[in-house]
């Protein structure tokens, strides 16, 4: 029986997965001034940038509807679906009206995940789901099993700038005074309720980033043979340097270097580095 992924454009698609027909995406729309962004991977990163950075207002960005998601559903038997986390949007409640929707128009098996997550989070679930697909695990058991990975997953992330989580409520008027009064750069984490919190503190950039290796480094002795996804908005040499300083210290077997989308972009910003491991 054909088994088929569905994920929001949050989640960063390896190109291998891009060109399978049995995983597909969902746009958000993004609103910037008065230009309108389809997040279907034919952004222009760079203009989406720019237009921020000139815009003084708030970029608005708008969740796929449960029709989105209905029109998806229907084209499988067995169908997993990955959001982002619905502590930062409504898309999971959309997904789930849409799989109920799906269900009463006649037999199949739906389940929606919610991935507590973003990004490069999103992207491990999707990689974990088709790993149990192609192992021949049943609906039930990759059901079971995702969830408990979900449930165990890391998000951990450096922004060079925090303004459009503040200025969409994404993060904590707290967290962003942190950052911007004492003018420090923050490195945060994706909770367990999917809530995005401060981790710790660095001084510049530079050392952000570094911390973030650091504190890597506390799950080292689950790293080793593990996949891990490293998505960067306009920052692929910073995140090449990550990537490597972690296989040298933490061996893990696999990582995934991805730039963002649009969605992610827009709230990663420039220089934005998220990475996610279980």
């Amino acid at each position: 029986m054909d088994k088929y992924i569905v994920a929001d454009s949050s989640c960063e698609f390896t190109e291998e997965m891009k060109k399978d027909d049995k995983i597909i995406e969902i746009p958000f729309k993004i609103d910037i001034d008065n230009e309108r962004f389809i997040d279907d991977g034919s952004i222009d990163i760079d203009h989406l940038l720019k237009k921020m950075k000139d815009f003084k207002g708030i970029p608005k960005t708008a969740a796929p509807s449960p029709g989105d998601f209905l029109a998806a559903f229907e084209k499988g038997k067995e169908v997993f679906a990955i959001t982002i986390s619905s502590a930062l949007s409504a898309t999971y409640s959309n997904a789930v009206l849409a799989k109920k929707m799906a269900e009463e128009k006649g037999s199949r098996l739906i389940h929606v995940f919610d991935s507590k997550s973003a990004s490069s989070g999103e992207t491990l679930v999707a990689l974990k789901i088709r790993e149990y697909i192609e192992n021949g695990l049943e609906f039930d058991e990759i059901v079971e099993k995702v969830e408990s990975f979900i449930s165990k997953m890391k998000t951990v992330f450096v922004l060079d700038s925090i303004d459009n989580l503040l200025k969409n409520g994404r993060m904590s008027k707290i967290t962003g005074f942190i950052a911007n009064v004492l003018s420090i750069k923050p490195v945060l984490i994706g909770d367990e309720n999917g809530e995005i919190n401060l981790l710790a503190k660095a001084r510049g950039i530079k050392n952000a980033r570094a911390k973030l290796v650091e504190i890597i480094g506390e799950d080292k002795d689950i790293l080793k043979e593990k996949t891990m996804v490293i998505t960067y908005c306009n920052s692929k040499e910073a995140a090449e340097d990550l990537k490597r300083e972690i296989e040298q210290k933490y061996g893990p077997k696999e990582i995934y270097l991805i730039e963002t989308g649009g969605l992610s972009s827009v709230y990663a910003d420039d220089g934005g580095i998220v990475i996610s491991y279980r």
